[in-house]
């Protein structure tokens, strides 16, 4: 009973930031005017953009780390570029546990443990932002993202407002700061800010949304190791921490194969997605 708890709990966490990441994306106001003078521009597209090797498929395992959770369960994600993500959430002595998968127009998220499913459409959400999945996948390998114009370039940095941080910056040791939208002010319902480190490795991701009826905000903070790097996430809405998390990633595989098609026999039934959220 305390393994199933556990392995609920996990399951959870994961669909609620899934879902958040889907949502943000979607209420976002984008402000695309040109440049004119760009603090630090030149130097921060010369230090990030050649952290950014093509790739085509991807795999990141590691541990998931949670104050309130007694284990460390295993996660899994593998994503083939702008197609498919799959995380797959695993226990000891029990095996896969969890799936979620984007695939496409569809999201298939499964509970394993008590043996329901949850199918349902993208494709409203994929009409008003076609690019969320590949999105999804840069914000998961510690890229910068203009929502809606893809990953961070030559030809889309106008969108961002770039700043040069001092050497002794109280905020982080990051070398620049990039705003999205450009002119974003305090007034603005939606904006995200990455703070850069000096070899143009993301260091942290702060994302803020206001609605009529809630204020949300994630934080990713980025520790890059040896091998591997760590992922802190930290999901608050209306001021009130509601997750977080560690992961703590192996080196990421980019030829990595895709995991086996989830089986779902006459033993899961197929409930909505409410149903499926509540059956935690």
């Amino acid at each position: 009973m305390a393994r199933d708890k556990v392995s609920a709990q996990c399951r959870s966490h994961f669909i609620s930031t899934s879902l958040f990441m889907l949502a943000a994306g979607v209420s976002s106001a984008m402000a695309q005017t040109p440049a004119d003078s760009i603090d630090g521009r030149t130097e921060a597209l010369n230090a990030i953009l050649p952290n950014y090797i093509d790739w085509q498929t991807a795999a990141m395992s590691g541990k998931l780390r949670m104050k309130k959770l007694p284990v460390s369960p295993s996660v899994r994600i593998f994503m083939r570029r702008n197609e498919t993500i799959s995380i797959s959430v695993r226990a000891s002595l029990l095996g896969e546990v969890g799936r979620i998968d984007i695939e496409g127009d569809t999201l298939l998220a499964v509970n394993k443990m008590k043996r329901v499913y949850c199918k349902e459409s993208l494709a409203g959400i994929k009409y008003d932002y076609p690019d969320i999945i590949g999105d999804i996948q840069s914000l998961l390998l510690g890229r910068a993202v203009a929502l809606q114009s893809g990953e961070l370039s030559e030809a889309n940095a106008d969108f961002f407002d770039f700043r040069s941080l001092p050497a002794d910056s109280i905020h982080s040791e990051a070398a620049w700061s990039l705003t999205f939208p450009r002119g974003r002010s305090d007034e603005d319902e939606f904006g995200y800010e990455y703070r850069i480190n000096s070899i143009g490795q993301t260091e942290k991701l702060t994302l803020e949304l206001s609605t009529s009826d809630h204020e949300l905000a994630l934080a990713l903070d980025y520790t890059y190791l040896d091998k591997g790097f760590d992922l802190d996430i930290s999901f608050t809405r209306d001021f009130n921490k509601k997750f977080d998390a560690l992961i703590e990633f192996n080196d990421i595989d980019w030829e990595a194969n895709a995991p086996s098609p989830v089986s779902l026999n006459s033993r899961f039934t197929r409930v909505g997605i409410k149903q499926f959220i509540s059956s935690f």
